[in-house]
This record gives C-alpha cells, structure tokens and sequence, in this order.
C-alpha cells in the first residue's frame, strides 16, 4: 500500500508555485508552532522536493527517537514508522490512500478542512507498545493542484477513561462531519460487476472476450472499465489491479 501511495504522490506534477521558498518556510512556522503548543511530534513532507522536516516534542523521548536528525530525504519518517505495530501500519497506509483520493476531488482551497485521524500502537524505548494519535493533513498545494506539503502530528493520548479516539477516520474538521470511518466503505467502492470485470481483467482477458463471457456489449464493458480508473483514481489496468489487491478489493 505504501508502494502505491508513493507512485500517487510522488508522480505528480508539482507545477512551480509563486514564492515557493516562503511557502515552505511558512508550513515550517505552522510545523513548529503545533509542536511547541501540543507538545507532539510534527512532520513536514515536502512531495516535491521528496524529503521531510522533523521537530521534536517530547512524545520523542517516550519513543526513544533521536532529536539530532531534522531533515531526512524521504517523505516516510521511518524511525518512527518502523516502531508503529504491523496491523495499525497497513490500516494507517489504508486510510491515506483514501485521503488522498478524496483530496484529489477537493478544491485546493477547502484542503485544510479534511484530516486524517489515527490511533496508532507505537513501541516506546522500553520495547513496549503505547498509544498515541496520529493526524494527517495536506496544508499546501502546488499551482496545478497537486498535494505538495504535508503534515503528520504525533500526539500522545490522554490516560483517562472517558477520553478515546477512534481507530482511524477522516474528517472534515470544519463542519465536523466523518467522511469515512471504517474498512467497509472502501470495499464497497467497486460494485460487484465492477469487481468482476476487475477480476477478468486481472486474468488477462480483453474487453471483447469479456463481454463474450459476461454476455455483454463491448461498450458496457468499456464503461465499467473507465469508471474501475476513475474510482481507483488510476489511468491503467496494471494499477488498478495493483490497488483492488493491496486494498483486498480483491
């Protein structure tokens, strides 16, 4: 799923933005200010430039990272993504890439009302795993409207009873409406002769020889076969076989 995430993200186009460099600096300014108020870890991800800048709360210590280390060239912070548990891992990657989608299909001006949230079990320096919540956030485009910064905050969670987030959700923080809260939505996205046809496709069969089999027109089937791409958010056949199997569409 991060293989997948990675080609969406990093084959953009990223069309030069005026004043790109105060931009930037201007993401750092909002990256360092939720560190220093939430006390959290914040990562800004540059897509373009395919690095990222860290700035260390104290939910750092806990976790054992190294605080020297505050450019790295990746948009993956894997010092810390390597302590978060497998299972929380892929439903993280899941959630982002339905994010992505559907900030895709946003103007770049509503961007920031949309978040991800996450629970995640994280190993701290004594091996043992706690829980913190992750936030994602797209918070600068580029001039075509491709995702260009984006920033993920770490936070630790409050230890009291009444106090829970959920397993992972995206949200418009605006209006405070949950977009998305759970795995079934996405499985639903193709419909079951969507997922068929997906499934012929996957097998190497070609529009005519599954219109045969399916008794369909040529036509039907070619029209499935654009809305697979635009749901899946992809302009081939190989890709959108990739994904329906990353995803367990398929």
């Amino acid at each position: 799923m991060r293989d997948l995430l990675d080609i969406k993200l990093l084959s953009q186009s990223f069309e030069a933005s005026s004043n790109p460099e105060q931009k930037l600096e201007n993401c750092k300014r909002i990256a360092q200010m939720y560190t220093r108020l939430e006390n959290c870890l914040s990562v800004l991800s540059d897509m373009k430039a395919r690095k990222s800048f860290i700035y260390y709360g104290p939910i750092a210590t806990e976790i054992g990272l190294n605080p020297q280390e505050t450019e790295i060239k990746s948009i993956w912070e894997d010092e810390l993504l390597n302590r978060v548990h497998p299972d929380d891992l892929q439903k993280k990657y899941r959630l982002e890439f339905q994010f992505f989608r559907l900030i895709n299909a946003v103007p770049p001006s509503e961007r920031t009302d949309y978040q991800v949230i996450t629970k995640l079990r994280i190993r701290n320096k004594e091996g043992k795993y706690i829980v913190i919540k992750h936030r994602l956030l797209y918070i600068d485009s580029s001039e075509d409207g491709s995702i260009w910064l984006a920033l993920c905050l770490y936070n630790v969670i409050y230890d009291h009873p009444d106090f829970n987030i959920p397993q992972g959700v995206i949200v418009n923080i605006k209006t405070g409406k949950i977009i998305d809260n759970n795995q079934q939505r996405f499985n639903d996205i193709l419909s079951d002769r969507e997922k068929e046809i997906l499934q012929l496709i996957k097998h190497g069969r070609r529009s005519k020889e599954i219109a045969d089999k399916l008794k369909l027109s040529i036509n039907t089937v070619n029209r499935h076969r654009q809305n697979i791409f635009q749901k899946l958010n992809v302009t081939n056949a190989l890709e959108a076989c990739r994904i329906a199997e990353t995803t367990g569409l398929l």
